[in-house]
């Protein structure tokens, strides 16, 4: 990987996976009917990775050289965040939020921030026609992914490979220049937090120990 990035504000999702999701167990919208409460977390986003972003290139890149992350993020409720999107999923908690249950909010742009990856950024999901490419986007930047909390990889995925082709150990502080970032509350607090349909007070030290992927140690990191 080529190429030098300024160290970004840790802020992007609890460990694999977005803008983190609302938590309605598979996640449901954002702010689907809070259009002032979407655009300011999206501003608040937008302030802290700056304009030059790296690109996003979907989760499955990530599955190449952490499968075991992988398989364990598929079991958690970020894995399906987009699912509660649809019609008629946690009826009862998009009710209680003044959301009509039977509306499929799956392409709401106020709903998708806090439910794929990277929507409306380099590289990040986008709603298409086309029901095969739609299919292909879905299976790559659906739902709540890894780089929703660790960082768009269009800049540190490369690096990974090369640290692995010349087996050797690296920093976190080499990766962080490369983009990787770190998973923090503020990270999570971008989707879960007083504007979502949930509200209420958000957990950050509960939720980690629930929410998240396994944490395997990576062989190849110094310290």
């Amino acid at each position: 990987m080529t190429g030098s990035w300024t160290v970004r504000s840790v802020m992007l999702g609890l460990a694999v996976l977005g803008l983190g999701v609302v938590w309605f167990g598979a996640g449901t919208p954002a702010s689907a009917g809070d259009t002032a409460g979407a655009s300011a977390a999206s501003a608040v986003t937008a302030t802290v990775l700056g304009a030059d972003e790296a690109e996003y290139v979907g989760s499955k890149k990530c599955k190449m050289c952490h499968a075991k992350q992988y398989k364990s993020w598929e079991g958690t409720t970020h894995a399906s965040a987009l699912d509660g999107l649809k019609p008629g999923e946690r009826a009862e908690a998009k009710t209680k939020a003044g959301l009509d249950p039977e509306k499929d909010y799956t392409t709401d742009e106020t709903c998708l921030g806090c439910h794929v990856l990277g929507f409306g950024k380099k590289g990040g999901y986008e709603v298409l026609e086309d029901a095969d490419e739609a299919e292909k986007m879905l299976a790559t930047h659906g739902n709540v992914g890894c780089e929703s909390c660790h960082g768009a990889g269009g800049a540190f995925i490369d690096l990974h490979k090369t640290i692995k082709k010349e087996k050797r150990t690296y920093t976190w502080s080499e990766m962080e220049e490369a983009g990787l970032l770190k998973v923090s509350e503020e990270t999570c607090k971008t989707c879960h937090n007083d504007k979502s349909p949930t509200g209420g007070e958000f957990n950050f030290e509960a939720m980690k120990e629930k929410g998240t992927h396994e944490n395997i140690p990576l062989k190849q990191r110094e310290g």
